[in-house]
């Protein structure tokens, strides 16, 4: 039987076979929510995530098998630290029915979610995210992997986490520039299949600026609710899916054409989304009164680090896209707030072109 909301500020999400919790209070009651069919856990978190992870520890208390500590940053995301992590499993004596809980960033339960995906043949898992990428997307929809020398998330599952928890206390201390760029995958899930998410976003964009409990939760529950619904229908990423890819595929090309970390992921999707809307108006009929809304949103949540240009820098990058085919790359336009669609081959010059006018005022 599932638990039972604690408050009224805990916002409950059907997954598949789990749930996704959004709420405050959620880590100290944290044994209530994460879910494993033996009762007993093995934690696995960055030390940069331990204001989290203690209260879990707390909670679980004796139920905790293994306490293992990973590496932070982008570089973390190998098969070294899943070998690492499966070693110590094993070692302490890892059952079928036991489970993992991720504390941390993407890192974290990129990394955690895989190894469970792959560990005697799979085992349950949760995710407890602490950044606001983390909730509002990274952590939802059971996409794991890491990364390979050839490129980003190469290698990696489709195992769905039983249970997430979001909880807004874990963002009170976030860097601003890492809660403000990870605000923009919320804002993305709104804008592609929601509008009235999207309305009520726009007019609490003040209070979730200033990191105001309730207006996260709202924004949060809602983005989860769309990228899950979203992903119940195409759960291996095979079409509709794909919808949650906006402003993505510039996107990836401007966080590569620089070295890792110069960009933060929401920050390149955000110059990547305001490229969709130059091609959107052209090819699927956005307004420029609807393009104009979702800048000044965008706006608002920077300001964002200027991006590379630079068409040499990016031709390559577009052309390795995994949408990419001989006519061109595929990406996601807005036909307006709220809908959108999967253009299926949109020339690499167009998106350059795109790229060269992009502006986020």
């Amino acid at each position: 039987m599932s638990p039972t909301p604690a408050t009224p500020r805990v916002e409950r999400i059907p997954a598949g076979e789990g749930a996704i919790w959004v709420g405050e209070g959620l880590l100290r009651d944290a044994s209530r929510y994460l879910v494993s069919p033996s009762g007993r856990f093995l934690l696995v978190s960055p030390a940069s995530a331990r204001s989290a992870s203690d209260p879990i520890r707390k909670a679980l208390g004796s139920a905790v098998l293994l306490d293992f500590e990973i590496e932070d940053g982008e570089a973390a995301k190998s098969l070294a630290n899943v070998e690492k992590i499966s070693e110590a499993a094993l070692a302490a004596g890892l059952r079928r029915d036991d489970a993992f809980v991720a504390v941390g960033g993407g890192v974290a339960t990129d990394v955690t979610g895989f190894a469970a995906a792959i560990l005697l043949r799979g085992v349950a898992w949760n995710a407890v995210p602490t950044t606001t990428a983390g909730m509002a997307d990274a952590a939802i929809g059971g996409k794991t992997a890491v990364n390979h020398p050839r490129g980003k998330n190469l290698l990696g599952a489709f195992h769905p986490p039983r249970a997430v928890l979001s909880d807004p206390v874990c963002l009170a201390t976030l860097p601003d520039r890492d809660y403000r760029a990870g605000l923009v995958e919320a804002y993305k899930a709104a804008w592609v299949a929601d509008p009235e998410l999207s309305s009520r976003a726009s007019e609490s964009l003040s209070a979730v600026l200033e990191r105001d409990g309730a207006a996260l939760v709202a924004l949060l529950a809602g983005a989860a609710r769309v990228k899950i619904g979203i992903v119940e229908t195409d759960p291996r990423d095979a079409g509709r899916r794909h919808l949650l890819n906006f402003g993505h595929t510039l996107g990836h090309a401007l966080e590569g054409a620089v070295p890792w970390g110069t960009l933060r992921h929401g920050e390149a999707v955000a110059w990547g989304i305001a490229a969709a809307l130059e091609i959107s108006k052209r090819r699927a009929g956005l307004s420029e009164q609807d393009a104009a809304a979702i800048r000044r949103t965008l706006s608002r949540l920077g300001p964002f680090p200027q991006p590379e240009r630079d068409p040499k820098k990016l031709a390559p990058l577009l052309a390795l896209d995994k949408k990419a085919t001989a006519a061109g790359t595929a990406g996601v336009l807005l036909e307006e707030i709220g809908r959108a669609r999967v253009e299926p081959s949109v020339p690499i010059p167009e998106w350059l072109d795109a790229a060269a006018i992009m502006s986020l005022s």
